[in-house]
């Protein structure tokens, strides 16, 4: 099948310009265009459509009812053509005023709510020339189509086309409010059959978790089960019972005494957060970002 040819944005314009304006001279002027060239390019587009888009007549050209219905469907797509270059314009003006200094990272929410946004006013203070925009998504996100200067993926490497760098791995602790009614360091057993665990979508955390402190039974089958890390945490807080922490990203939690470790034993997750780039260099002021986000886990306790 032969690929559709597709009018030029010349031909688009001079349509639109020509249904504006109510003729091929005032949408030229509109242009800056003569009456003869808007003509010639509402010509070439109606050869490539096989169909008039205007009635020519002594009283000038009238529009079909094609080129109305052409017209509809294109308008909003220049607009949005024009809308999306005169912001590429824009934050090419800023970065060169600021010698490119915007660093685009796409991060999951949950580590951007509950480590990196925390943090990024220190950032901000220390390399003030720097703009950080953080796109935060669930969606698995690819660097050079999204235009990211790097990632920070939540999971286990290799991953095809990036290089991996661990950042902070998933180091598993039992948290709960302090008003959670606990007599002392409850057992494994007590964990694993009586006391109420919160779960999040990942329900191999806890069974890692208690595997690893030596319980050989299976995964508890009771426990209220949330799709997000925080709404585990907060529902922890609540007195709903005892969920697990990843690494840092309760640390606010547990600095305010919102939360209190429910027991000492902590284990490794199965996954870790890690930087990840494509291959090749940095933009220096990516790799400052780069740099000051392993130094920030490198000094964590």
């Amino acid at each position: 099948m032969r690929p559709t040819r597709l009018p030029s944005m010349e031909q688009l314009r001079a349509l639109d310009a020509a249904l504006r304006a109510g003729s091929f001279g005032r949408g030229g002027a509109a242009l800056g265009l003569t009456h003869g060239a808007v003509s010639r390019h509402v010509a070439a587009l109606e050869a490539m459509l096989g169909a008039p888009l205007f009635r020519r007549g002594p009283r000038g050209a009238e529009p079909t009812a094609l080129a109305i219905r052409y017209h509809a469907e294109i308008a909003p797509l220049l607009a949005g053509i024009e809308d999306a270059t005169r912001r590429a314009a824009a934050r090419g003006r800023r970065r060169a005023q600021d010698g490119g200094a915007e660093v685009r990272v796409g991060v999951v929410p949950t580590f951007a709510a509950r480590w990196l946004l925390p943090r990024l006013p220190t950032f901000a203070k220390a390399h003030p020339a720097i703009r950080v925009e953080v796109v935060a998504t669930t969606e698995l996100q690819d660097a050079r189509r999204d235009g990211l200067d790097f990632l920070v993926r939540h999971g286990a490497p290799p991953w095809p086309g990036l290089e991996a760098e661990l950042l902070m791995p998933e180091t598993l602790r039992p948290v709960c409010s302090p008003q959670f009614k606990l007599r002392g360091t409850p057992s494994i057993k007590a964990l694993a059959e009586r006391l109420p665990l919160i779960f999040d979508v990942n329900r191999d955390h806890w069974a890692g978790w208690l595997a690893a402190a030596g319980w050989k039974g299976g995964l508890p089958a009771n426990g209220v089960v949330f799709s997000d890390f925080g709404l585990t945490l907060e529902a922890a807080a609540a007195g709903l019972g005892i969920a697990l922490t990843r690494g840092d990203l309760a640390e606010r939690e547990i600095a305010s005494g919102r939360l209190v470790y429910a027991h000492p034993f902590a284990a490794p997750g199965p996954r870790a957060f890690h930087l990840a780039r494509p291959a090749g260099p940095l933009r220096r002021p990516a790799q400052v970002l780069w740099d000051w986000m392993r130094a920030e886990t490198a000094a964590s306790p």
